[in-house]
């Protein structure tokens, strides 16, 4: 099966550092294996908990699913703000919740098939500011069943600042690699 590649980016700044380390790690992966979405564009709407019923996604939340879905790869692409996702990405993860209480998703199963990977950028250079982040997501994953692909972290403030952190710039050519 050829893989298929989506990007969630989910950054206030469109061209910031995260999508910037995220583009040298596709660089090597064919035009028709990447679709990228940007969470912050889509207007996703709050999540609301509805159990013990449900409600199948709709709007911009459906139009995640049904990429996700098709997906092989899941790269999440998300700046570090104070040592968390950025809010739509988060959001994107709390309707995870109700893809999973609203069983005609089928969520539960096709959710493992997928490969998630993160990619952060922080403008702080302790590298320790990327654990709860990384942890949030890998524990969260693995509670799915999914595959954890694996994270890349970089360091930069202003936009295109993570060019400059070398060990990053060359981890990122060879991130999404088999």
């Amino acid at each position: 099966m050829e893989r298929r590649f989506l990007f969630l980016t989910s950054s206030a700044r469109p061209a910031g550092n995260s999508a910037l380390l995220a583009r040298v790690a596709a660089e090597g992966l064919p035009d028709r294996a990447q679709h990228w979405m940007d969470l912050t564009a889509l207007q996703i709407p709050p999540y609301r908990d509805l159990r013990p019923g449900s409600a199948l996604p709709e709007g911009p939340v459906a139009q995640v699913m049904a990429q996700m879905r098709q997906a092989s790869d899941i790269v999440l692409v998300a700046p570090v703000y104070w040592y968390a996702l950025p809010a739509p990405a988060k959001l994107l993860m709390d309707h995870w919740s109700g893809w999973l209480d609203a069983a005609e998703t089928g969520f539960d199963a096709w959710a493992r098939d997928k490969t998630v990977y993160l990619i952060t950028a922080r403008a702080d250079p302790d590298p320790t500011v990327t654990a709860p982040v990384e942890a949030m997501v890998q524990r969260s994953i693995q509670w799915l069943g999914m595959r954890w692909g694996g994270a890349l972290h970089g360091v930069g403030d202003a936009a295109g600042e993570v060019a400059r952190d070398a060990t990053a710039m060359a981890a990122a050519r060879n991130f999404l690699r088999p």
